[in-house]
């Protein structure tokens, strides 16, 4: 009888570090993916936040890039780039509309202002209600000519896709500390 019951602690005891071990590689798991999509969000507002971004707005800008087809201006040039850049961190269902509202916002206002940007800092929050939503504040300097660098703190909020794991299915910047007015006063 005692090894009866020893056996059956035994057993009871080797479930219990299997339930343990399955909780914790699932624990795990889930953390890759939000660390993963911590390094989405920075790696967005480093494309966005640090330049401005040459050949990305000679392909915007530059007319020899554009061409008319049944009445719609296409760019298959910043078609491409925009993809290979920006395509592996948005669902395509997004992509043009982020680049239609928000890509192109800050990277364009300092090419046509003379101003330098650059990431000085990116703090990021995963909401506590919704595991796939995160606000962010970037602190980014800018800068005109020799004067004196400036910063500002970019908040926003990002919504990863449930369906495409990594993939920002929502990106949109709220209070910008006045950013884009200083940089439009040339």
């Amino acid at each position: 009888m005692f090894k009866k019951l020893s056996k059956t602690k035994r057993i009871m005891f080797l479930g219990l570090v299997l339930i343990m071990s399955l909780f914790l590689i699932t624990a795990c798991s889930k953390s890759d993916a939000e660390d993963a999509n911590l390094g989405v969000i920075k790696k967005v507002l480093e494309l966005q936040f640090t330049g401005p971004d040459e050949e990305f707005m000679d392909l915007v800008w530059n007319p020899k890039y554009k061409t008319v087809v049944n009445g719609k201006e296409e760019n298959k040039e910043l078609d491409k780039y925009v993809k290979e850049v920006y395509g592996p961190y948005f669902v395509d269902s997004y992509l043009d509309t982020f680049l239609n509202a928000f890509g192109t916002t800050y990277q364009s206002t300092a090419y046509h202002s003379g101003y330098k940007l650059r990431v000085k800092d990116i703090a990021i929050k995963q909401g506590e209600k919704m595991s796939n939503l995160y606000t962010f504040v970037a602190t980014v300097g800018y800068q005109k000519n020799d004067e004196e660098e400036k910063t500002a703190n970019v908040t926003g909020e990002v919504i990863f896709s449930t369906k495409e794991e990594g993939k920002i299915g929502r990106f949109q910047y709220g209070d910008e500390d006045g950013l884009l007015l200083t940089m439009k006063k040339q």
